[in-house]
Parts: C-alpha cells; sequence; structure tokens
C-alpha cells in the first residue's frame, strides 16, 4: 500500500513537471493570438523585461514585433483592445506612468540608433535616427509621440496602451528595457499555412474558399458567436451559432487572408486562418 501511494505521489510530481515543461516561458492561458496581412501575432499578457520577453519569443519561435506601416500599427492597436489586458499590470513608471506592451525595436547598442531587433542579437534594420528631433531612416514607418527623450537611459520601445504627457494610445515611446510589460511576438510569414489545419479545435474546409466555408468547432464547450477579421482587424461579418458547426457564406468577401474567430460568452476560444479566393 505504501508503494502504491508513492507511486500516485510520484505520478502526480512527474504528471505536474511535464506540464508546466509544456508551457514553456508564457502559459497558453495568457496568450492572445490574431492575424494580419498571413502573419500570426500573439499578445503575450505576462511581465517580462525587454530582454526576457525577447528571449521568450525566440524561444517560442519568434521574435519581439516590428511595425513596418500604419496599417499594421493600426490592426495591433485594434487587437490590443480586443485582448482582455489589465492595463494596471503593465505600466512603465519612467513612461508617464502609462500602460504599455514591448515591441521589438531598442537602441540598446548606439544611443538614438533605433533598430528593429525582436530577437536581440544586436544587429536589424535601422528605423530611426536621434532623439525626438531624429528623423526616420530610409523612409520607414515610425510612430513616436513626442519622443524618444532617452530620459535616464531608455532603451526599449514600448507601444502605448494609455495617454501620457508626451504622447496618446497608440503612439511609441522609448521607456527603460528594465519594465517588466506585456509584449508583441511576430512570426515569420513562411511559418503560416492555408491548409485545413485547425487552433484550439476550430476547422475550416474548404480552405481557400470560394463561396462557402464550413466552420466546426471540435472544442470543448459551444461556441456562440463567430467573426470573421479582415487583415486590418475589422469584424467583415460577425453571426451567432446554434450549433459547433455551420457553413458561412463568403461570397461577398473580396480576395485576401481571413481571420475567423469563435467565442463563448464573449471570450476569443479558437481561430484559425481563411484564405478566400
Amino acid at each position: 500500500m505504501k508503494r502504491f501511494f508513492l507511486f500516485l505521489i510520484v505520478s502526480a510530481f512527474v504528471f505536474h513537471w511535464f506540464e508546466a515543461g509544456a508551457q514553456g516561458c508564457a502559459n497558453p492561458d495568457n496568450i492572445y493570438t490574431f492575424y494580419y496581412n498571413g502573419v500570426k501575432y500573439e499578445i503575450i499578457k505576462e511581465n517580462k523585461t525587454w530582454v526576457n520577453a525577447a528571449a521568450c519569443a525566440v524561444e517560442r519561435g519568434g521574435y519581439l514585433a516590428n511595425i513596418n506601416s500604419q496599417e499594421e500599427q493600426d490592426s495591433l492597436n485594434y487587437q490590443l483592445t480586443q485582448a482582455d489586458i489589465d492595463i494596471y499590470n503593465t505600466i512603465a513608471p519612467d513612461g508617464g506612468g502609462a500602460s504599455y506592451v514591448w515591441l521589438g525595436g531598442n537602441d540598446m547598442a548606439t544611443e538614438g540608433v533605433w533598430i528593429w531587433d525582436g530577437d536581440n542579437n544586436g544587429e536589424g534594420v535601422q528605423f530611426w535616427q536621434g532623439g525626438v528631433n531624429g528623423n526616420p531612416v530610409n523612409g520607414l514607418y515610425t510612430n513616436w509621440g513626442n519622443e524618444p527623450d532617452n530620459y535616464n537611459n531608455q532603451d526599449g520601445l514600448g507601444l502605448a496602451l494609455t495617454n501620457w504627457p508626451l504622447g496618446t494610445t497608440g503612439h511609441w515611446n522609448d521607456v527603460d528595457v528594465g519594465n517588466a510589460l506585456y509584449y508583441v511576438v511576430e512570426y515569420s510569414v513562411t511559418g503560416i499555412s492555408y491548409n485545413n489545419g485547425s487552433s484550439k479545435g476550430l476547422e475550416l474546409y474548404p480552405n481557400p474558399a470560394e463561396h462557402i466555408v464550413i466552420v466546426e468547432y471540435k472544442g470543448s464547450g459551444k461556441l456562440d458567436k463567430l467573426k470573421i477579421f479582415n487583415s486590418l482587424g475589422k469584424t467583415v461579418k460577425e453571426t451567432g451559432l446554434k450549433n459547433n458547426k455551420t457553413s458561412v457564406s463568403v461570397a461577398g468577401l473580396s480576395p485576401g487572408v481571413y481571420y475567423v474567430a469563435g467565442e463563448i460568452g464573449g471570450k476569443h476560444i479558437a481561430s484559425q486562418l481563411l484564405q478566400v479566393r
């Protein structure tokens, strides 16, 4: 009998160890996934310094996100409003007390030389030169507030979730890399597949689709709403569901890549990428 109880204790410990290990550097419950222009992104709602956030992004197969256009910026801004973020848990005190998420920019190597270095290898494309009166490099996209000002040596790029004295929600700010903030991970477009895969039990077929797509959810619970977003993160179709399998017309949608999301009680449960021909 003692051996049996010892076996149960050891088994429970091993199970817990493997379960914790499977989560890696981020708990899946704290990850909000979305797609823009065929690329996968994750908003990870866990507090990490810039360096540790970059390390976790690499461990997960991605890098801290680069923002290269107003459309990409707008999409991310929208998704941040949908990710159920506790804005009081991701504050940078040196950033005017505003709330931020980490992006992949920094000027840690050389002050005023801002590069996209989301994997923290010390190399990347320079997008900004100088301080608050500096200039974009080679016409690359930037979205600073009245920044960067390098206040007390600020080397990490944060995207603001709230206003501060020198900028507003959505603007960029340079903040201390030691701040513990949420962060955005981006994945290479080569890692995206348009095959009939699934994400947390959501399946779409045929995919690519021309007129009708069948949406089937095989996860736990019953979906009560289905939303389709375009590449800018805007809802282009929304429908209530009577069961976990339904057909949806996509005949009125322009050809391109869309993001299909299922909800239960207003909470984002499952998602999948859809290509419309």
